[in-house]
């Protein structure tokens, strides 16, 4: 199924023995509704404050599903902020099965803080964009990002393979999205930190340049709240 949720409320995806997160409340729900246990995967596990616009999620049931009734009844259980969009038999499965995940980050211009934009991230108007877009352009490809993973991280590999990384300005708005086979533990965020270093100077990009993906140790881990997982491909 797909699972879209405001994950400002909730201490991430992952059950927590103190905290509220979306795989406790899905799977609470779902067992109310199937009267049976419940696991949920998902395809990648976000971080405290991060959203899903579309966020797969398998589980097994031997229970008969009608997709409109199973719709409104998990839906009418659910809080507002989480919503499970579509319902599919399926033999993939939601984490190993992918092949692509796409993340986008949330930023606009402005000196003051504009109510209108408070799901965004404020940064200055003045900001180098062209030094940002060219340190984008320098993540695509095979690297080892363990320079951009923060210190919980568990993942045994560091290597991922990036597809696409831009940024976008419409207006006052600015979006970056990146496109992998993979993240690790607040790679993206490290990332957009980096970025946003480097556009204000506080990082020198021809100085970092050398040791970007040998040795280089991101600082500036961004507000989860701005990041959105956008899709997930598996084809």
């Amino acid at each position: 199924m797909i699972v879209q949720y405001d994950g400002k409320n909730y201490s991430g995806w992952q059950r927590q023995p103190k905290s509220i997160t979306i795989q406790q409340v899905l799977e609470e729900k779902l067992q109310v509704l199937l009267k049976q246990k419940v696991e949920c995967v998902a395809s990648g596990r976000t971080d405290a404050g991060v959203s899903a616009f579309m966020q797969p999620v398998h589980f097994d049931t031997e229970n008969e599903i009608e997709t409109y009734s199973f719709l409104r009844s998990i839906n009418g259980l659910l809080p507002d902020d989480i919503s499970v969009l579509s319902v599919v038999k399926s033999d993939l499965h939601a984490r190993f099965s992918a092949k692509k995940k796409t993340y986008v980050y949330s930023m606009y211009l402005s000196k003051i803080d504009l109510p209108l934009f408070s799901d965004c991230l404020r940064v200055d108007p003045n900001i180098d964009l062209h030094a940002m877009k060219k340190f984008a352009r320098l993540l695509v490809g095979e690297h080892d990002f363990v320079g951009f993973r923060s210190a919980k991280g568990v993942n045994d590999s560091t290597i991922r393979k990036i597809y696409s990384a831009k940024l976008v300005r419409d207006g006052l708005k600015l979006k970056f999205y990146i496109t992998g086979n993979g993240f690790l533990y607040k790679m993206v965020r490290n990332i957009v930190g980096t970025m946003l270093d480097i556009g204000t100077h506080k990082t020198n990009l021809n100085t970092i340049l050398p040791t970007l993906f040998k040795g280089f140790k991101s600082t500036n881990t961004v507000k989860a709240q701005y990041l959105c997982l956008l899709n997930v491909e598996y084809v």
